[in-house]
């Protein structure tokens, strides 16, 4: 994201955000099909730590009714958190069956909780709210 001095912020928010939206919302619907790898998760993880930091440094321009928006993306990035967390355990401890059993676990129910919360995030014509949302301002 590259901000131009020529702009003032909601300038540049208008100019920006509705950008990063479209790339957030790609990459959220391939990370939530299928069997992502722990890589592609990985990668989402940090694409909605950019959408949500990008959003929390324009927040005065959207005011209070923005903290839904940014905590539904607090908790995205918290399960893929977790998914992360497993994902470097099991790398790190290795050869241990029971445990690496137990994070299988753990693994498929984050998966499933990310999913969730991704579908209900990602619900019909919500795309479209938010570019309404980022358009507008306050």
């Amino acid at each position: 994201m590259k901000l131009k001095t020529t702009r003032n912020a909601a300038e540049n928010a208008r100019a920006l955000l509705p950008k990063l939206l479209e790339k957030y919302f790609k990459a959220g619907r391939k990370a939530a099909k299928g069997r992502p790898s722990p890589k592609k998760l990985h990668g989402f993880r940090l694409a909605t730590k950019q959408f949500r930091y990008s959003l929390e440094l324009f927040r005065p321009l959207y005011g209070p009714s923005i903290e839904r928006k940014l905590s539904a993306l607090s908790g995205l990035q918290g399960v893929l958190g977790k998914l992360s967390d497993y994902h470097s355990v099991r790398t790190l401890l290795k050869g241990d069956k029971a445990l690496e059993a137990e994070l299988d676990r753990s693994t498929e129910k984050k998966l499933k909780e990310f999913r969730e919360q991704w579908a209900a995030f990602d619900t019909e014509g919500q795309l479209g709210r938010w570019k309404a949302y980022l358009a507008r301002g306050k």
